[in-house]
């Protein structure tokens, strides 16, 4: 594994906390700062407003500056009392700007939906010297985003999302659960509040708040617009790591467009190395604004109409495309990517918060004038095992819908004094093109994973149909290492 993270390690790293800086500063032309007086009206009515259908159009500025803590010496995942912390330096400037309209009636207050027509996202990322520019591509910039009660997701009705699709865009302050901010009643200046803890890890995307010191003012209402400020620190978790963070903002509040209008916000977030990413040491501000686009020419009702909008509230599967574009497959997004490299890509998959499995995908070819039986399949597996094998479980030959062929050899044995149960594919197709796919996880484990292989078997496509040209199909001991 590189010391140094690709980008897309960093964006999973820091969707979750905005980024994260703590000193408010002023953010361009509207020369509002928090703290600023404003004079006030006796008292406003400060509740999440019905969907009228007209969409809104959103922009939004972010700017960070930090350190990625990373385990010298190992991967990102593995982390010991005998590893020692690096830090990089690391940078980003990112902005969107995007129309967006909801689709729900308000009638539920545990399931929200909206569709977005994406004009600009885009993201320069600076990790010591390397720098990356992530976007959407054209087919995937109309988004769909869906809240309930304790998750928001965002996801492409034209097909999936790449992760670093996904993290590019899946940032804080989420405008279709914004409002949730509001106290809900009618207030006087002066009033305070508490958001939830549900409330909070939406609005930072986090998997759950543990703590929270977060405390909502009516700071004052001038000229039909309600500021509010919020500060304070909590407490949260991501991907099972622990995440400390100080948050304070300020959201102006249009009353007679029932809109949020500028939200300015500040964020410093400290985190440890993860299963699945690097740890933080970050700052960063955000300014986002918000107004009517009554007359949207990216939401037009032939879009918003044409759309295949997602039928249930479980995050669709995320895609992975190999830099070479030869092969794709989709994968539950609880599967995160922690090497990215041409000959190998590493995947873990983190079940609330623990870490079940890991998969690592390797292409290869074969011979397909002499191709690979099940027998020779299972000795190549034993040989790559070498002393961790004990016993193979199953083995067996079948083919996917789309009729790709595959061998199965399961097998069970010890690494580094724990049991452990590795599932081999070889998936290949009639030009020789194939993949080994190699599931690993700790025996007490097996039963939990079950068969969370398969989806990602199913759904393997090789892009390059041209015929292989060499043969090297065999499991190597890379392949193996968990």
């Amino acid at each position: 594994m590189k010391v140094v993270p690709r980008h897309k390690f960093v964006l999973s790293s820091i969707r979750s906390s905005l980024i994260m800086g703590l000193v408010l500063v002023s953010f361009g032309t509207s020369g509002l700062t928090v703290g600023q007086a404003i004079a006030a009206d006796e008292s406003c009515s400060l509740k999440s407003p019905k969907p009228d259908g007209v969409p809104i159009q959103v922009a939004a500025k972010l700017e960070v500056g930090g350190q990625l803590k990373l385990a010298a010496g190992a991967s990102t995942t593995s982390l010991s009392d005998d590893n020692k912390i690096q830090s990089v330096p690391m940078s980003v400037v990112a902005q969107f700007a995007y129309d967006e309209q909801r689709l729900d009636d308000g009638s539920s207050q545990t399931h929200r939906l909206a569709i977005r027509r994406y004009d600009d996202a885009q993201a320069v990322i600076k990790i010591a010297s390397k720098i990356t520019k992530p976007q959407l591509r054209d087919n995937r910039k109309l988004i769909a985003a869906v809240a309930n009660e304790h998750t928001a997701f965002l996801s492409a009705p034209a097909g999936p999302l790449t992760r670093d699709e996904l993290e590019l865009i899946d940032v804080p302050a989420n405008t279709l659960i914004l409002d949730e901010l509001l106290p809900q009643a009618e207030v006087e200046v002066g009033h305070r509040w508490k958001p939830s803890d549900d409330v909070l890890a939406r609005f930072l995307c986090l998997d759950a708040v543990g703590h929270t010191e977060v405390e909502c003012v009516l700071a004052g209402v001038k000229d039909g617009v309600a500021e509010i400020t919020f500060e304070g620190p909590l407490g949260g978790a991501i991907d099972g790591v622990a995440t400390d963070i100080e948050l304070k903002g300020k959201l102006l509040y249009d009353m007679e467009h029932q809109l949020p209008k500028t939200l300015l916000l500040a964020i410093k977030e400290q985190r440890g190395i993860g299963h699945v990413g690097t740890g933080l040491d970050v700052v960063a501000k955000m300014k986002l604004t918000v107004a009517p686009q009554p007359d949207s020419k990216l939401l037009t009702p032939d879009v918003v109409q044409a759309a295949k909008l997602p039928d249930s509230d479980v995050a669709p599967p995320l895609e992975y495309i190999a830099d070479d574009k030869s092969f794709r497959f989709v994968y539950d997004r609880r599967w995160h990517l922690t090497r990215d490299d041409p000959d190998l890509a590493v995947m873990r998959l983190i079940d609330r918060g623990d870490l079940l499995a890991q998969c690592n995908i390797a292409a290869t070819t074969i011979d397909t004038q002499k191709p690979l039986e099940l027998a020779e399949f299972q000795t190549d597996v034993q040989q790559a095992l070498g002393k961790m094998f004990t016993k193979f479980l199953r083995a067996k030959e079948s083919s996917t819908s789309s009729g790709l062929r595959i061998l199965q050899s399961s097998a069970e044995g010890t690494a580094e004094d724990l049991p452990i149960q590795w599932r081999y594919y070889l998936v290949n197709n009639e030009h020789g093109r194939a993949l080994n796919i190699i599931f690993t996880m700790e025996t007490p484990l097996a039963d939990q994973f079950h068969d969370q292989d398969l989806p990602i078997l199913e759904s393997v496509e090789f892009t390059d149909s041209k015929p292989a040209t060499s043969q090297a199909a065999k499991p190597d001991k890379q392949s193996v290492s968990r």
